[in-house]
Order: structure tokens, then sequence, then C-alpha cells
């Protein structure tokens, strides 16, 4: 009996990669922190130098051609023994920030290695310093040196930021948690902002929005996966005539690429049929034109939204996808909303396993809803991923790249 020659190779481990954000004083994107690893006997490990620069082109295509095009860098980490055995991987010096940890550099064996890279044009990020103290002299090979707010205290930070602005290196906040650290982390001196704040409200120089936003979203909400009529789907849209447009404009947009022109939403429900039509109905009166999101904020949204599904789907198919769905786009619905995430559940027609998924992360839908954050985050070694880390995995680059082609189809 013949044997394909494909049979017997052994398979490559999975690659985990995800992205963070990093946005500069004026709230633009201007590139992303990589966290990547290969699974293991399904645990998360560090890929050899070898390894590295086998998946490197796979590890880089979570920022698109498009999106270098504006200017995103990937703040890629080079581990201890790529340094030791001085192997960059084989990118563009001009896509790349290469992130050292300070541990690293500080012990001085690998100072050559280091500067060898710099030499070769690659810009550096020093990453990880333990605090006041840190041996400022290598600072001037670095272009940015990356600090963790959950280890510094904004004294110690305004203590060295005069050192970096000297040698005119860039100064990146990590670990931002809430858009009021944010603030003060800017008011410091730091140029560059990284962390899960985004994805909070922001209630500076802003106002709280009024329950009354929220009544075509409540209207939606009630509808989806429901036994509910195209008719009182349509109705629910056709009495809000801003998301009845916006809707609209996405049917014609790039993204849907239908042969000829959607004029009313009955065409609409005609082409998508009441499940799509309800869905996109709820993405456009959540991320609509009155009350505009940042595009990072709406790709968030729809990527959790698609990952929860795909997760939900291969881990615990008896799971209702819509309702999945929903508590994916609504993770982000305190940031979008501008109130507490208290606040939201409590104007929605959302089942009691919903809102406690919501608020705390509990049951089987919150248990996924957690595990597709800590993916998203970088974060492999959480306890929430221990099971779902190959379901994620495949999840998160599909719903990435889902998200991408409708926010910028839409656009």
């Amino acid at each position: 009996m013949s044997v394909s020659l494909a049979a017997e190779l052994p398979q490559a481990p999975p690659v985990l990669i995800s992205r963070q954000p990093v946005l500069d004083a004026r709230d633009r994107v201007v590139g992303y922190r990589i966290s990547y690893s290969m699974l293991n006997g399904g645990v998360a490990v560090n890929p050899t130098p070898l390894e590295t620069t086998e998946i490197v082109d796979e590890v880089l295509a979570v920022i698109t051609e498009e999106e270098r095009v504006l200017g995103n860098m990937a703040h890629l980490p080079l581990t201890r023994e790529m340094l030791e055995r001085r192997e960059i991987p084989p990118v563009d010096p001009g896509q790349v920030l290469l992130r050292v940890r300070y541990e690293d550099a500080a012990g001085g064996v690998l100072v050559g290695a280091i500067a060898e890279a710099a030499n070769r044009g690659y810009r550096l990020e020093l990453d990880d310093l333990p605090g006041r103290g840190v041996n400022l002299e290598m600072l001037k090979i670095f272009h940015a040196v990356a600090i963790d707010l959950e280890r510094w205290s904004l004294d110690d930070v305004a203590a060295i930021l005069p050192h970096l602005r000297y040698r005119g290196t860039l100064a990146l906040a990590t670990g931002v948690t809430s858009h009021e650290q944010r603030s003060a982390a800017k008011s410091v001196g730091f140029d560059w902002f990284s962390g899960p704040f985004f994805c909070t409200p922001n209630m500076l120089g802003g106002q709280q929005m009024s329950v009354g936003d929220l009544r075509t979203v409540v209207e939606l909400c009630r509808l989806q996966g429901s036994e509910a009529s195209l008719e009182s789907l349509i109705a629910v849209i056709e009495q809000d005539l801003g998301l009845g447009v916006r809707l609209l404009r996405y049917m014609n947009s790039a993204y849907f690429g239908f042969g000829g022109r959607v004029r009313s939403i009955s065409q609409a429900a005609t082409m998508l049929g009441t499940r799509g039509l309800s869905r996109w109905a709820l993405i456009a009166a959540a991320l609509g034109e009155s009350n505009p999101v940042s595009r990072e904020l709406a790709m968030t949204g729809l990527t959790r939204a698609r990952a929860c599904e795909l997760v939900g789907a291969e881990c615990n198919p008896s799971l209702d996808r819509d309702e999945l769905f929903t508590l994916g786009l609504l993770s982000t619905a305190d940031a979008v909303f501008r109130m507490p995430m208290e606040q939201v559940v409590t104007e929605l027609p959302l089942d009691t396993s919903v809102i406690e998924a919501l608020l705390e992360r509990t049951g089987p839908s919150g248990e996924i809803l957690k595990s597709v954050i800590a993916y998203e985050q970088g974060e492999f070694l959480a306890p929430s991923l221990s099971s779902l880390l190959l379901e994620n995995s495949a999840a998160y680059r599909d719903s990435l790249a889902w998200a991408r082609r409708a926010v910028y189809g839409m656009a």
C-alpha cells in the first residue's frame, strides 16, 4: 500500500500569533506589538532561531501590506538565543522595531550582537526595564524604550524621560489600562501608548451617552437568534433613519461586492436573509456614525465577535452561535457607549448567562470570551487558554482578517 509523501512528513507545530496596537499622542495607530509562540505538547513555547526564520513571514502577515503602507511598524521581540547566535529574522528593517529585553542588553555579553543589529539598519526597542537605576548609557543605540506602567510609578518615569528626550529616544508606555492612565502618561511625556485602555470607556473630554442612544441596540438584541419575523426586523431598522442609511451604505460597500446597487432594506433582507440582516443591523447600530468609534475599537469588537462564535463552534457546539457573536461584539459596548458595563447590561434584553459572561466572565460563554481576550492580548500561558489554545489560534487569524475586511471595506 502506497503512502503519500505529505502523510510521511511531520506536521509543523501550530504558530500562535496576536497583535496589540501602539497609539501615538493623537490616538493614531503607529504600529503593533507582536506576540508569537509555537504550540508544543499543548503549551506555548518560544520558537528556536531557525523556527523563527521559518515562520517570520507568517508572523508578520498579522499586519497587512496596506497597514504597513500607513506606517504601522511590527514591534517584534528578539529572544536571547537569537542574539547569542546573531540570527536576526530575515525581515525588512523598514518594517520592524526589534524588541530587546533589558535583562539581555544589560549583561554586556550581547552588546556586540545588539550593536551589530543597529549597524545593519534595524531600529531597536528596549523592553522590560526593571525600574530606576537602569544603565542609561545603553539607551543611545535604541530607537524606543518601553516602560511598563504596572512596574513603574509616574514619578520614576518622570525622572528618566528627560534622558530619553536628550538622546532622541521615543518613550512607549505599555500596560496602559485606562484612558485616565493614558492621559497621565501623556502628560509626563510619553510618545506612544499600548495596552487595553482603548477598549475601556473614555470619559475624558466627552459625555456619557444617554440610555435613549441604546434604544435601537436594545431592539436588535431582542431579535438576535430569535424567531422574530423578517417584517419585525425591517420595522426596527426603518424606524431609525440613520441606521437604515448606514446599513444600505454597508450593503453597497466594497466588502459585500454585490453586483447591483442595493436600494432598500427589503432588498437587503432578500440578499442577506433574516439572520444576516439582523447581525449586520446590530453591527451598524453599535458602530454607526451617530456614535463614532475608532477604527481599532471597531476592529476589536468585530474580531472578538467572530472569534467567540468560531471558538464556541469548535469546543461547545451546543452554545448558540448568534449569542456568542453578540457576546463578543458587546464586550466592547462599555467603550463604545462610554458607560460602565454594569449599566449597559441593565439596559439590554440579555439572558442571565450573557450578562454573567460580560460582567464576570463565568459560565461556558464567559470562559470562551475570557480565552478570546487573553489570546488577543498575547497571554498565551493564561489559565483560560490552557485547553483552548488551538481553537483560539485558528479563530483569531480568521476573525482578524474578517474584521479587517469589514472595517476597511465599509470605510
